[in-house]
């Protein structure tokens, strides 16, 4: 069975952590982030199979009152953003062009990223996680431009235009760029 990731965003850590707890007992899920985010939020990530995934965020959702921020759950993830959660990547041997996508909303930003991913033929070069960026998420893809732009295309179907920051494809990136992407 595929892997299925959800997360449970709050406007309050000490809930959060609460919270979290509570969907671990309840489900057989594996806790693949577990960390106050900026602006003084906390975001908890699980993975496993479809069923418990579900059965974790629901139960989140149902216990997390006021405090719930944003939520998602996404079945058949893509592996690569399991991964990149937990800033792993796989190497990138060429980088013809590069696609970044900042989203204003954590959980917002993983299923567009998992859009991205299923409709392109492009890569993970790294994942910033709403830590020292004001809560928002920011995800660098790789491939081709036609690749990068078709992938962007089809993940900005899910974002409003409240919840889409910004957008940017580099055309043959320097050296100096490349470097620092790279950098792990």
């Amino acid at each position: 069975m595929n892997k299925s990731i959800g997360a449970l965003e709050f406007i309050s850590i000490s809930r959060g952590m609460y919270v979290a707890d509570a969907i671990v007992k309840k489900a057989e899920v594996e806790i693949i982030y577990f960390k106050t985010i900026c602006p003084g939020k906390f975001l908890v990530i699980v993975s496993g199979d479809e069923g418990e995934v579900d059965t974790a965020i629901d139960y989140g959702v149902n216990i997390a009152g006021k405090t719930l921020f944003d939520s998602f759950k996404v079945h058949a993830v893509s592996p690569a953003i399991i991964e990149g959660i937990r800033s792993k990547y796989d190497p990138v041997e060429k980088l013809d062009a590069v696609g970044i996508v900042e989203t204003r909303k954590v959980c917002t930003g993983i299923r567009a990223l998992d859009i991205a991913l299923k409709a392109a033929d492009v890569k993970i070069l790294r994942i910033y996680l709403a830590f020292f960026i004001g809560g928002k998420f920011v995800f660098v893809i790789t491939g081709t431009i036609s690749s990068i732009e078709h992938g962007i295309t089809a993940c900005k179907q899910l974002l409003s235009e409240g919840e889409q920051e910004n957008i940017a494809i580099i055309p043959s990136p320097s050296r100096d760029i490349l470097e620092n992407l790279l950098k792990r």
